[in-house]
């Protein structure tokens, strides 16, 4: 299962906490570095966000799931069976679902009773007549016009988890103290005369953060098992 987003109304802003936030944290009283700052909480948030999962801010957005594949399965397949699993369950690509303003499948709208949604977890079922989960059948496409993601800090009714804030500004406060450093430089030698270990890695990478942001931000990262 494949699936495009389209953001119908963007969020106003990226930022996974405030200036006045990170200014507080660091101490800093002056407005001369408030650029670079602002520089590096977005970049931080983006950091933040690749390394969740997910996107954070609170938007209007419509997803549309496609197959991989033309064939499709003759028959539910038993969530305990080996192979393709059932598509019982669709896997938003956003949390916090806020509202459902439509499920259309193969150009038919659902109606509400039709479906189930996990907003938290950003999961849709589909259901059947009994109200029990079933497997998603369509040929052409499933389209999920929703609004869904958080209230971000600076704005009125903010409900980001302050465990995500909180990860954030440790970011930017890490960038802030490595500045003027190469961040590439691992360790550094004198004897003979000098030696230099740098470190060469995939860039953006989520598993490349601080374990302590890390660790921060395990209980709201999504996991999604790879099937073989």
């Amino acid at each position: 299962m494949r699936s495009l987003v389209e953001i119908l109304t963007p969020a106003p802003s990226s930022a996974l906490t405030t200036l006045a936030r990170v200014k507080g944290e660091l101490d800093i009283k002056i407005k001369d570095d408030d650029e670079v700052l602002l520089a590096k909480i977005n970049e931080a948030s983006s950091d933040i966000e690749a390394a969740l999962g997910f996107r954070v801010p609170k938007e209007d957005v419509k997803e549309t799931f496609w197959h991989d594949t033309v064939s499709l399965p003759a028959a539910p397949i038993s969530r305990t069976g080996l192979g393709t699993p059932p598509e019982t369950t669709l896997f938003l690509s956003r949390k916090k679902v806020r509202t459902i303003a439509s499920v259309v499948v193969d150009d038919e709208t659902l109606d509400p009773s039709e479906y189930r949604v996990d907003g938290d977890a950003g999961l849709l079922d589909r259901l059947d007549s009994n109200g029990c989960p079933c497997v998603w059948r369509f040929c052409k496409s499933v389209i999920v016009t929703m609004t869904a993601g958080y209230v971000l800090p600076g704005s009125s009714g903010r409900d980001l988890p302050y465990g995500i804030e909180g990860a954030v500004v440790a970011l930017v406060s890490s960038y802030w103290a490595s500045k003027g450093r190469d961040t590439t430089l691992r360790s550094e030698e004198i004897p003979g005369v000098i030696r230099r270990d740098y470190w060469v890695g995939a860039v953006g990478d989520p598993e490349l953060l601080p374990p302590r942001i890390l660790a921060s931000l395990v209980q709201f990262r999504r996991f999604i098992a790879a099937v073989a």
